[in-house]
């Protein structure tokens, strides 16, 4: 109950004491303490008229506000359940529908010869067992299968590194989880977790190996958790067919459905006549027909529930989160649980004035924190390691336009999941349901004549005339009372715009956008524009490489050339950064190249090639050694051992290059 829930209940409290003449508080009205509670009353006597049915709706209109500004459901309860962690204070996980989780690890030791090279852990995933199954070993954030599916070792680098051994947590076990790894310290044949879903790991380390495990990697597990009575399958329940059984846990089924999952936690989980969780409350004081028609309501709109919760806290809190996946809410009728499924309903009819016959109470307008606008809801996302991220934010178009601003909400739907490569509309349409809500108006209290004693909650009518602005407005019943002395009903109502329905369903969620591990950038290569060659012009074939380094990053600049046909390079020379360019001589004469261009850079290793041409360089002539007394011919001349004439030049050209020699 919210801190507003608690003022109204002491208001109640001074109310019933002036009635009673105990404690009597000086100038009190029933009109001041109706104003505490945000309500106005038509027609109200002073309190020396006060009577059993006025206190009746007081008491109506404290319960609605209570469940208005009630919490809405918290997911945090449970932790993270992507968080592979050891807590020995950690309640047993609860994990319901399709999903991933990483449990809680209970036990984890070293053990074996030369330095304790082994370490099993020991694992729960989920309490009151059996579960459907486990699917999917996940290490690191990939999936990895053993030799036997989740059974038996995994090989990494060629070499057995880790073995895994698992239970769907029958009840009782028959024996406690092994790997078959050397001898843990402390598990014996009595470490056996009945109705618990676990695995066991042993993991070999080995500093001194290649391919090797060097530290602990994050584990988790995909499956298909809890199941759960479904009374659609039990032939004992009206219009249903099959052998399913209320509190016979070993005739439960699997479901991702959310209502379905609220029903068997109301009604308790239990071994061996023992509460392992859940809330317990006997089956006849709970509306099993109303949870039947939510779950109706959410397989027609494929909305299921899926992830963990605590199986030990805040059980109020889990049944909530249950219910909000599939579109409804837990609510009192009388000293039966209900569910009250948000839907479209049949209008009844109109409610005749002539039947109100005592005081109505009607609401004041909603604060602006409470009347929001839009929701940003918080999903379960599979793209994002089943972590709750946040959807584009939902907005009713009519109510910001009206409001000329946006006025945000963020909500958590814990237990709402979005398959990969999905769009969260789930998340999307339960989002636009609440901001709508938030609109409407209410409690509107109507103490009516005995002939609506039959009245059920969810029941819609229309408001009658003398009601000022809500005159003619479609109204939900969500709370009704007994006045014990005169018999006649007092029905809460709350508005309930019908349209906000098909807009609600049409919803497409804008998911949370994906972002992938940052991964070094490839360099490129050389620019081209930085760098040109051309043939020499001297009487010797030659490549002439120009250019400048563009990379700050660049250290080290490598040129290299190759005939053209060529796959390999001919040879390659290293400069520094800075270096304008580079002279190649030495090639055949008239040949055709190309010259590659790279730089080597500090980080990210070498540039590809740059390649530049063809080229195709000079041809070395007669003519071109006629003068013996030159720099080049002279050059030539003592190369080739001694003084030559040109002549001599020419005969030693003529014959290399007929034996096709540079």
């Amino acid at each position: 109950m919210s801190n507003f829930a608690r003022k109204a209940a002491l208001a109640i409290g001074a109310v019933a004491l002036v009635a009673t003449g105990v404690g009597a508080i000086g100038g009190l009205a029933l009109g001041a303490s109706l104003s505490t509670l945000g309500a106005t009353t038509v027609g109200i006597a002073g309190v020396g008229s006060l009577s059993v049915s006025t206190l009746a709706t007081i008491s109506s209109v404290a319960g609605m506000v209570a469940s208005m500004t009630a919490k809405r459901p918290s997911s945090s309860g449970a932790g993270s359940q992507t968080s592979f962690k050891a807590d020995p204070d950690a309640a047993v996980p609860y994990v319901v529908g399709e999903t991933q989780v990483s449990g809680n690890i209970v036990y984890w030791k070293s053990h074996g010869p030369d330095e304790n090279p082994y370490q099993t852990i020991t694992t729960i995933l989920s309490g009151c067992g059996p579960i459907a199954g486990i699917d999917q070993t996940v290490m690191d954030g990939d999936d990895i299968n053993f030799a036997g599916g989740i059974y038996g070792p995994y090989a990494i680098g060629g070499k057995n590194r880790i073995w895994q051994d698992a239970q769907m947590g029958i009840r009782p076990e028959p024996a406690q989880l092994s790997t078959g790894v050397g001898v843990p310290p402390g598990w014996t044949s009595a470490s056996t977790l009945p109705s618990l879903a676990a695995t066991q790991l042993t993991m070999l380390y080995d500093a001194k190996g290649d391919d090797t495990l060097v530290s602990t990697p994050k584990m988790a597990w995909r499956g298909r958790y809890v199941l759960a009575y479904d009374p659609r399958l039990d032939d004992t329940y009206p219009g249903g067919s099959g052998p399913c059984r209320a509190l016979q846990e070993d005739t439960y089924v699997f479901t991702r459905n959310g209502p379905l999952h609220a029903l068997t936690w109301a009604i308790g989980r239990w071994e061996g006549g023992k509460r392992m969780g859940g809330i317990g409350s006997p089956i006849d004081a709970v509306d099993v027909a109303s949870f039947v028609e939510g779950a109706n309501w959410a397989d027609a709109n494929g909305w299921t529930c899926d992830g963990q919760v605590d199986l030990a806290k805040g059980k109020w809190n889990n049944l909530k989160l249950f219910l909000q996946a599939g579109g409804c809410e837990p609510v009192w009728q009388g000293a039966r649980l209900a569910c009250l499924v948000r839907k479209p309903r049949v209008v009844l009819g109109t409610i005749p004035r002539s039947d109100i016959v005592g005081d109505a109470t009607l609401p004041q307008m909603q604060t602006r924190r409470d009347r929001i606008n839009s929701v940003i809801p918080r999903y379960r996302s599979a793209d994002h390691d089943y972590e709750m991220v946040d959807a584009g934010a939902v907005s009713v178009a009519a109510a910001v336009t009206a409001d000329g601003d946006t006025r945000t909400r963020r909500i958590d739907y814990g237990l709402v999941q979005c398959s990969a490569g999905d769009t969260p509309d789930q998340a999307a349409a339960l989002a636009y349901l609440d901001a709508a809500a938030a609109r409407e108006a209410g409690p509107i209290v109507l103490p009516l004549k005995p002939r609506w004693i039959g009245a059920r909650f969810g029941d819609c009518w229309i408001l009658p005339e003398g009601m000022g602005d809500l005159s003619g407005k479609i109204a939900l019943i969500r709370e009704r009372s007994l006045d014990p002395v005169k018999g006649h009903p007092t029905l809460t109502f709350l508005t309930e715009d019908m349209s906000k329905y098909p807009i609600a369903l049409a919803q497409v969620g804008v998911p949370a956008p994906i972002t992938e591990p940052s991964t070094p950038s490839e360099p490129g290569a050389p620019d081209a524009g930085s760098w040109s060659v051309s043939a020499g012009s001297g009487s010797v074939p030659s490549l002439i490489i120009a250019g400048e380094c563009e990379s700050s990053n660049a250290m080290w600049i490598e040129f290299a050339y190759r005939p053209v046909g060529a796959s390999d390079w001919s040879d390659q020379v290293t400069v520094r950064a800075d270096s304008k360019g580079k002279e190649i001589t030495g090639l055949a004469s008239g040949g055709s190249y190309q010259v590659g261009i790279r730089y080597l850079r500090a980080f990210n290793g070498e540039t590809p090639w740059l390649i530049l041409g063809p080229v195709t360089v000079g041809t070395l002539t007669a003519s071109s050694a006629a003068t013996a007394d030159t720099a080049t011919n002279a050059g030539n001349a003592a190369q080739l051992g001694g003084t030559y004439t040109a002549a001599d030049i020419t005969a030693i050209l003529n014959r290399l290059d007929a034996a096709d020699i540079p």
